[in-house]
């Protein structure tokens, strides 16, 4: 009996030795995260993780408003040397300004006003937005006061609690719209194909662009008079994305199916959705909840194809009505419009110095999020196979899909010649990461013949090849111990015959 045990104790003991053995063989490195399953080598990538990275990347962020509705807020208050580059995933500088500080007289145009800023900012790697609006509260003529003279209908405003009488344009009066596309048209001449803007604002109907009569007398713009402006800004802008706020939808009085039809008419025309009212203490009034958004809908509607804008309240009504807080409200309304691009409307200095942490948070989850889960390939890759191949598979932990299509590479680095061999995975297409899914991409990795057989670290990295921003790095949430050089990321070692 006690020969029997022993014969069994050893035969486990040379099982056990021989199974450690070819384990070792294969690469299994558990403290490393890699791992071998028949005849592969996987890597498990969650452990080096970090969400609380800062992240900056193109196509999503936040936004800052230099000019808003006029020519005092709020980035004039920033140093013509200041670009903000602590500012945690700041990519888009947004200006919203009257038509009459563009088009002080007909057919003469003020672009002063724009370009020296632009460049400035473009410059520093930012992209631009616009809206350019039709009526303001704090000053008279937000339409140049030569379109009234022209013969354009329209109206002085006795403006609740507002002292200005503002002249307000009948939004469908033929000369208003005629003169309203001529600008556009000039407008668009100008900055409809540079690379560097993010979106054109439909904004030329309403109290400072948003599509509302709040301070004009509560009454709807009729759903015709609001496709002809839609209808122009499709026939000036061939090449930038267009959104329009959902105020043009949500804030209409009429009950009878009017704020669909232009919802319909949207969705038909490709114009993607904004919303200017997160956090406004008004709707959490009205009983819309802690992050104010009233039509999510809307956004669902539209997110996987078109970026979402978001914006909200003035920061200093937010902190006076307490509707800022610590934040948490418009964390869910970045959630519930599924938004891309988000932003404020306060001096971005002092809205930073109050809110870095926030505003690191905020950057990474809005828009795009990829973390890499798994990484799967041969256990050996051979020169002189066609099955060689790496399969990732990833998790978008943002609430949007990407807009623009990143190269995916890899990288082998010989470990002793420093030898190296890049191909871009032509297979692999990140617009599909969706948002709460797992997405695997299998894609071929042609070897050169030339590369010296041994062991090599694989890395990979993710990079925009947009005409602007070219060959910028798609930052991944990797911890720093994995970022070989700039953009490029450690998966682990593979071997090469």
């Amino acid at each position: 009996m006690k020969s029997q045990t022993k014969f069994f104790v050893m035969l486990m003991i040379m099982i056990l030795s021989s199974l450690g053995s070819t384990a070792q063989a294969l690469g299994t490195d558990p403290e490393e995260g890699r791992g071998t399953y028949k005849n592969r080598t996987f890597f498990h990538l969650e452990k080096y993780w970090d969400s609380a990275k800062v992240l900056n990347n193109p196509h999503k962020g936040w936004e800052v408003h230099y000019y808003s509705n006029s020519l005092r807020n709020y980035g004039r208050k920033l140093s013509p040397t200041d670009s903000l580059a602590d500012f945690p995933g700041l990519t888009n500088i947004y200006f919203r300004l009257a038509w009459s500080y563009l088009e002080p007289e007909e057919g003469v145009y003020n672009w002063a006003v724009f370009d020296s800023i632009i460049d400035r900012w473009v410059s520093w790697g930012k992209t631009v937005s616009f809206r350019i609006t039709t009526k303001e509260t704090e000053f008279v003529y937000a339409t140049p006061e030569w379109v009234r003279e022209a013969g354009a209908k329209g109206k002085f405003i006795d403006q609740p609690d507002i002292r200005v009488k503002a002249w307000a344009p009948e939004y469908g009066d033929p000369v208003f719209l005629e003169k309203l596309e001529n600008f556009h048209q000039a407008f668009a001449a100008r900055y409809d194909d540079k690379p560097y803007i993010a979106y054109v604002d439909i904004g030329s109907i309403g109290e400072w662009g948003e599509g509302h009569t709040a301070y004009s007398g509560w009454y709807d713009v009729p759903v015709e008079t609001v496709k002809k402006h839609i209808d122009i800004y499709k026939r000036c802008y061939k090449n930038s994305v267009l959104v329009i706020s959902d105020d043009f939808i949500g804030q209409r009085d009429s009950d009878d199916g009017s704020d669909y039809e232009i919802f319909h008419y949207c969705l038909e025309k490709r114009i993607g959705f904004r919303d200017d009212s997160a956090n406004v203490g008004w709707y959490k009034t009205l009983g819309f909840g802690p992050s104010c958004i009233r039509t999510p809908e809307l956004f669902s509607s539209v997110y996987k194809t078109i970026p979402v804008v978001l914006e909200h309240d003035h920061y200093g009504a937010t902190i006076r009505n307490g509707m800022f807080g610590d934040g948490s409200g418009f964390e869910k309304a970045i959630h519930e419009t599924k938004a891309t691009i988000i932003g404020f409307h306060y001096f971005p200095r002092e809205w930073l110095n109050q809110n870095y942490r926030f505003a690191i948070k905020m950057a990474n989850l809005s828009g795009y999020w990829y973390f890499p889960k798994f990484a799967m390939l041969p256990d050996t890759l051979r020169k002189s196979s066609n099955r060689n191949y790496i399969r990732m598979t990833w998790e978008n932990h943002g609430v949007a899909p990407a807009y623009h299509k990143y190269d995916f590479s890899v990288r082998l680095i010989h470990k002793e010649t420093g030898q190296q061999f890049t191909q871009v995975l032509a297979e692999s297409d990140n617009r599909n990461w969706q948002p709460n899914e797992f997405v695997a991409e299998q894609c071929k990795i042609n070897l050169d013949n030339n590369l010296r057989e041994g062991k090599y670290d694989l890395l990979i990295n993710l990079r925009n090849t947009t005409e602007f921003n070219r060959n910028r790095n798609i930052e991944l949430p990797l911890k720093q111990e994995r970022e070989v050089e700039p953009g490029w990321y450690k998966l682990g070692e593979i071997m090469v015959r």
